[in-house]
């Protein structure tokens, strides 16, 4: 990620080169999703993520059973689903890096109101993922207390 200063103002890199032009990020994410929309429409949306993960893992050679120290389980090798394979395949013929692409899904999966923010360039790619993985901490462990006082009001009221 580029940062330049200009002045009082900062601007973040939030596009990427295809073909010596810069194109934002979303729309390239957008393009894959439409491709891979029409190589593989019985997929969803939400599953796609979880492919780009194990073909991005199967790619470095990383996607093995069990734990990582053991053994046994290094010589243990999990093979990609045939949805998996054509997503690769697909990334290896547009010359897609697949943890690039990865990263890229991930950061276009952040709240709207992050992503017009990063789409502006006020936020870097980082700062969006660490809002939101903190939003999503902030609301779980509030679940979490509302929990144990409903818990507390029952034993009270024993």
């Amino acid at each position: 990620m580029y940062m330049s200063k200009n002045k009082d103002k900062v601007f973040i890199n939030t596009q990427i080169r295809e073909d010596g032009k810069k194109v934002n990020i979303f729309d390239k994410v957008n393009r894959i999703r439409s491709d891979l929309k029409s190589l593989l429409p019985e997929i969803e949306d939400d599953k796609i993520i979880h492919m780009f993960s194990h073909a991005r893992n199967f790619f470095y050679g990383k996607l093995h059973y069990g734990r990582r120290n053991v053994p046994e389980n290094r010589l243990r090798k999990r093979e990609l689903t045939p949805a998996e394979t054509i997503l690769l395949d697909y990334m290896m013929k547009n010359k897609l890096n697949p943890s690039t692409t990865y990263r890229w899904m991930i950061a276009c999966r952040v709240p709207a109101d992050i992503k017009e923010k990063l789409a502006k360039g006020q936020v870097s790619i980082m700062k969006a993922m660490q809002i939101s993985a903190n939003r999503k901490r902030v609301r779980e462990s509030n679940t979490g207390l509302m929990m144990i006082e409903e818990i507390n009001n029952i034993v009270r009221s024993l």
